[in-house]
């Protein structure tokens, strides 16, 4: 990440550099939630500061209650901003808030400065200073993810002490502003390293977690090319291979039953001879349209290969499959198809077996139904 990326406020314009964004402002966000309670208990450190030391009451209590503020409206805008996920430059609107409300605390931290009386501005000057380096650090390393923002905090608590100091110059002035300077500068270049680490442990997530994705849908791609029919989107032999040892599985464990219908699309052959391959798909896609409008969305079509195709009906009474279903499917199957303006004839065959009085394997069922599906093709 260069520099510019590094201390933008702006959503990028690069697609790759869009999630890094995302993912570095909504932890800046959830880091927010329980660190605004810090400022907070700061802020009271301070207050209790300046009246030990005979600050004004109620300038001292002013100043506490504009910096609790504060705090509350960005512990508002922390919880929206990572409860409902704002999208694009909108998320860089809120980020910007959330700078601008977080530096204009660090604002008020150095304000405080200037309501400590004279004879007592030295020692509250030390005491102050303390808290001043404790909020740099904590700001620095709890929101490195965001460099723009701890840098713009120290500056909002550095100028205004320098200026003070320098317009009301004391013993300790200037150890205090070395004190200040180096600090700030040492944490910074602490923080910048920390910054770089952690951004780049975020691109390194993303980028795996990318590459996982793409593995996932590889892995699914393969998967449905080796189980799934790619002209007729169905299952092939292999798919009903493994769900049918699944169910065979389940009937025997639960007592039921599974019926097999082996269909096959009498004298296909002669369609592709006559009317070309392209037409014959079509009739193969239609014929396996008019099967799954007839089954259950929970019953398993497959095509094994050609004009041939299974139907898996789990927990079936083979009465009703007699009667209902194979009248339907039979029904449905041998009406003539229109495609791309001929009249094509389509008859079907269709054998039956179940599990398990047929057999208690696939094969043993898929033998039964195919030499029933012969009988009925030879009866025609």
């Amino acid at each position: 990440m260069n520099l510019s990326s590094l201390f933008s406020l702006t959503f990028p314009v690069n697609t790759e550099e869009q999630e890094v964004f995302r993912q570095r402002t909504f932890r800046f966000f959830s880091y927010s939630i329980s660190n605004m309670m810090g400022l907070i208990y700061g802020a009271g450190l301070i207050a209790l500061i300046l009246y030990v030391h005979g600050a004004e009451k109620k300038l001292t209590a002013l100043l506490f209650l504009m910096t609790s503020a504060i705090a509350i409206v960005l512990i508002i805008v922390s919880r929206y901003v990572t409860r409902h996920k704002p999208e694009n430059n909108k998320l860089a609107f809120f980020l910007r808030l959330r700078i601008f409300l977080g530096c204009l605390i660090g604002l008020l931290y150095a304000m405080a400065v200037t309501l400590l009386p004279d004879e007592n501005i030295e020692i509250g000057i030390l005491f102050l200073l303390s808290i001043y380096l404790v909020s740099i650090a904590i700001a620095i390393f709890q929101y490195s993810v965001v460099p723009i923002y701890y840098i713009l905090f120290n500056i909002s608590i550095f100028l205004p002490l320098t200026i003070f100091l320098l317009y009301k110059p004391n013993d300790i002035s200037v150890i205090t502003l070395i004190l200040l300077m180096s600090g700030g500068i040492l944490f910074i270049s602490k923080g910048l390293k920390v910054s770089k680490n952690e951004i780049s442990s975020i691109e390194v997530n993303l980028k795996l977690q990318t590459e996982i994705a793409e593995h996932v849908i590889t892995r699914k791609k393969l998967r449905e090319m080796a189980l799934y029919d790619h002209l007729t989107n169905i299952g092939n032999r292999y798919l009903l291979e493994e769900r049918a040892t699944a169910s065979i599985k389940k009937a025997h464990d639960e007592g039921q039953h599974i019926a097999f219908l082996f269909i096959d699309l009498n004298d296909f052959k002669q369609i592709n001879d006559q009317y070309g391959h392209d037409k014959g798909d079509k009739v193969l896609i239609e014929a396996t349209e008019r099967v799954r409008r007839n089954i259950r969305a929970s019953d398993f079509v497959a095509r094994l290969g050609g004009d041939e195709f299974v139907v898996m009906l789990e927990n079936y009474s083979l009465d009703k499959i007699q009667v209902n279903l194979i009248e339907s499917i039979q029904t449905s199957l041998n009406k003539n198809i229109e495609i791309d303006g001929s009249t094509i004839e389509l008859r079907a065959s269709i054998g039956t077996a179940v599990y398990p009085h047929d057999g208690d394997n696939l094969q043993a069922l898929l033998r039964k139904a195919d030499i029933s599906m012969y009988k009925q093709k030879n009866n025609l």
